[in-house]
């Protein structure tokens, strides 16, 4: 990659790590490299690049690919990415965020994990707010669709463009619901929340259901779930919807970084029905 006017890309750390680093992170967008190419596209300097590659092609990190002077992922770099992913898990990673989430906002943080299969979401855990009126978040376990509510869309609106559209042309037009909307006006809410960072929304799966969420990434930047905060409208103003919204999109951000992800990166883009406690109301976060 060479930059305009001919500039090579800056090297963000000159020493020794710094360079494998850079190396390493080359693989992560593109599968095989040659010396020459790696070199431009990195910045290194092409004797330096052609060392590293050989120095990890002899212990394993790199392979020799299909064509001759081209080097891809090697197997103990791949056995060691494996068993470090196994042990990155989300909940644990987002048990303590979401319990300072609640601490700070007093209302109840919910993360919710998205199958792409399904194109449905579901919660797993939640920090329940102390408030007597609160939400009855394990409604939530059910699978879930993504157009309907916080919950949904905060995964729903940072998608990739492709895998989104895929889901909204399957929607009936008007899309049905407690707030029946057209798919063009529900693109124009979902490109606003993207813009912004986090959605909120009002009343689309329970009556008197406040919510503000934003998407959970992974290290591959892929968007892994999101986080929910959940109120009743009795507790709401657009300054509080602005506060909770700034609150869900900070704990995402720093759940995203625990698993990984950095933004602007090499790789950076059904619901129960039951009733209500005593004191409490149905667990949809808008």
């Amino acid at each position: 990659m060479i930059l305009a006017g001919g500039r090579r890309p800056a090297i963000r750390d000159g020493s020794p790590m710094g360079r494998w680093i850079t190396v390493l992170d080359a693989f992560l967008r593109q599968d095989e490299w040659g010396v020459r190419e790696l070199a431009l596209a990195t910045g290194l300097p092409r004797s330096a690049t052609h060392r590293i590659l050989h120095q990890m092609e002899r212990l394993d990190l790199l392979a020799a690919a299909g064509r001759v002077g081209q080097f891809r992922v090697g197997p103990l770099l791949i056995r060691q990415a494996l068993i470090l992913a196994d042990r990155l898990d989300v909940t644990r990673i987002a048990r303590p965020i979401l319990q300072r989430t609640t601490a700070r906002t007093g209302e109840t943080a919910i993360l919710c994990l998205y199958a792409s299969g399904r194109r449905q979401f579901w919660a797993v855990d939640a920090a329940e707010s102390a408030h007597p009126i609160r939400y009855i978040w394990e409604s939530l376990r059910n699978w879930g669709e993504l157009h309907v509510g916080s919950s949904g869309k905060g995964i729903l609106a940072f998608l990739p463009r492709a895998e989104q559209d895929a889901i909204l042309d399957d929607l009936p037009d008007p899309i049905p619901g407690l707030r029946p909307i057209s798919r063009l006006q529900l693109r124009a809410e979902l490109d606003e929340a993207r813009a912004r960072g986090y959605v909120v929304s009002h009343g689309e799966r329970f009556q008197g259901a406040v919510g503000a969420s934003a998407p959970i990434r992974d290290a591959t930047g892929r968007v892994r779930g999101d986080i929910v905060i959940s109120w009743p409208d009795n507790r709401t103003s657009p300054a509080r919807e602005l506060e909770l919204g700034i609150a869900a999109r900070a704990a995402g951000d720093e759940i995203s970084a625990g698993l990984g992800y950095v933004a602007g990166g090499a790789t950076s883009p059904d619901a129960g029905s039951a009733a209500p406690r005593s004191g409490s109301v149905a667990a949809e976060p808008g």
